[in-house]
């Protein structure tokens, strides 16, 4: 079948050409009475409007000339312009009437040309006016559009006179945003302030805070400094604002709880979701421990550098991710000699900062972890002296770990992933076989269950769950008679308990970080 690229702009030229020839003219519209001659075909092809009115039974198909209300000359001069060429030419001066026109015509392309149009000339003294013409003619996006350029520039825009001039309604929905982008939890107290007070009645204490104010209620208390939570505490008479800032204090004293404590006061202003990667080791040009972390973001596909204080500085560790704190489990310290390690540690993204958490009860390297209803599993590995089969749990409630039932062979360097409130292992190494075992534990009944084996040999290798199968990535093994990569990627699902291959790894990854993300799955480093 041959398709033209260039017929439907030939089309256009053409019809234009007719246009300006003033030929085949078979319609009038009528605006402001004046005439306006076109082509009705191209009329009740171009929007909905025109549609119902020349192919929808009404008494404008029979009729020569048909007068349009509401809608002036020269909006309705641009409309046509544009359904004739595809090209709209506005001003600041027109866009007002050209916007009314394609609501009434119903021509989504011009009514979201004008929004862009309105939004490149938006300011801090005519965002109200646009406010409403948002609301006059039902236009969420364009309403979305001024509520993002509020939240993008909050911190400016809360000191200027005409913050307070919007409905309290729409200032506690912007103040309730996770995208609201400020520096400092406190940037929304003074702007929750700023509505009620102008700048210079706060730098001159002139406020009171004895009654509660509405706004204050959206501001993330727990997510403010100590030090600064203090402050406020010490300068507030008793009042319900006292009462609120010293529960943000509470949780700040209750870190080894924090985890159980979350709530949509805690929780961070951003929609922003990224792949971390935690510590590791380099290779070269000597053995040496990172405490380095890296965050990739998934929109510019770059890695940045992020430092947070004592870092911990570990390899080979297990890694969880719980109520959005991150804890590293066990690993090795193998700079000079083997060594396992049997501490933990959680970072908070709140406020950059890692916590030592209760230590495991027993050495683990070379383990996997795995989050399965809000506890955290460390299952197996090895201590450098002997092979695991222990399985330890760590309740955050309670800051403690304890142990479960240990799997029936010991196992390390394998891998795990939880799905549909389960835990699967598979592969890894015991003595020195490498294993394609899959085994399955249920924390309802405390029992592993022992699944289809793999279809390959593997160790130090990822996995990975998503939408209802499991994906085992990478890793090595001796099938060749000495180490060699594992480029196979293979999927079990677990309603049929049937493995399958899919496309392997252009290239092979030993020990890889993995994640997922958005429904795809990141392999990192190895």
């Amino acid at each position: 079948t041959y398709r033209s690229a260039e017929h439907s702009q030939a089309l256009l030229s053409g019809l234009v050409s007719l246009r300006d020839s003033s030929i085949l003219f078979d319609v009038v519209l009528v605006v402001e009475d004046k005439p306006i001659e076109a082509h009705r075909i191209l009329l009740a092809a171009s929007c909905d409007y025109f549609r119902g009115m020349f192919a929808g039974g009404l008494r404008e198909m029979e009729q020569e000339e048909v007068h349009i209300h509401g809608i002036s000359y020269n909006a309705m001069c641009k409309i046509l312009n544009f359904i004739y060429t595809s090209e709209l030419e506005l001003s600041v001066n027109s866009v007002q009437e050209t916007l009314a026109a394609a609501c009434q015509l119903q021509i989504p392309e011009v009514i979201k040309f004008c929004c862009d149009f309105l939004m490149s000339w938006v300011d801090e003294e005519n965002i109200l006016d646009v406010y409403r013409l948002a609301d006059h003619y039902d236009l969420r996006h364009l309403s979305e559009q001024l509520d993002s350029y509020i939240l993008k520039n909050f911190t400016a825009f809360s000191r200027t006179q005409v913050y307070r001039q919007l409905p309290l309604q729409k200032v506690y929905s912007l103040l309730s945003s996770n995208r609201l982008e400020v520096n400092y939890e406190f940037e929304v107290y003074d702007g929750a302030l700023f509505y009620h007070y102008s700048p210079e009645e706060l730098e001159t204490d002139q406020v009171s805070l004895m009654e509660p104010l509405k706004l204050l209620e959206t501001v993330r208390f727990p997510l403010m400094e100590p030090q600064i939570l203090q402050r406020l505490h010490d300068k507030l008479s008793p009042c319900p604002l006292k009462d609120t800032v010293a529960d943000a204090l509470m949780y700040h004293k209750n870190e080894c709880l924090q985890p159980m404590l979350q709530s949509a006061q805690t929780q961070l202003r951003s929609e922003f979701q990224c792949v971390v990667g935690f510590g590791g080791m380099h290779s070269t040009p000597s053995i040496v421990l990172s405490d380095q972390a890296k965050y990739l973001n998934p929109l510019l596909g770059e890695w940045r550098h992020f430092t947070a204080a004592l870092a911990p500085r570990m390899s080979n560790q297990g890694i969880a991710v719980l109520n959005n704190f991150v804890y590293l489990i066990g690993g090795d310290n193998n700079v000079s000699g083997f060594r396992a390690e049997s501490r933990c540690w959680r970072y908070d993204p709140r406020h950059n900062r890692w916590f030592q958490i209760q230590s495991l009860q027993q050495e683990h390297a070379d383990l996997s972890v795995c989050v399965v209803d809000n506890y955290i599993y460390a299952v197996a590995g090895r201590d450098y002296h002997e092979d695991l089969r222990e399985v330890e749990r760590y309740d955050p409630k309670t800051n403690t770990w304890e142990y479960v039932t240990p799997l029936k062979k010991e196992v390390y360097a394998h891998a795990g992933a939880a799905l549909d409130g389960k835990m699967y292992i598979t592969c890894g190494r015991r003595g020195e076989d490498y294993l394609k075992e899959l085994q399955c534990y249920d924390p309802r009944t405390d029992r592993w269950d022992v699944l289809a084996d793999g279809p390959v040999r593997r160790a130090w290798h990822g996995m990975a769950a998503l939408l209802g199968k499991l994906y085992v990535i990478g890793g090595s093994n001796n099938d060749s008679g000495y180490r060699r990569d594992v480029h196979q990627v293979a999927c079990y699902k677990p309603s049929t308990d049937q493995w399958t291959n899919v496309c392997p790894l252009p290239a092979g990854h030993g020990e890889p970080g993995i994640a997922v993300l958005d429904n795809r799955i990141y392999v990192l480093g190895g």
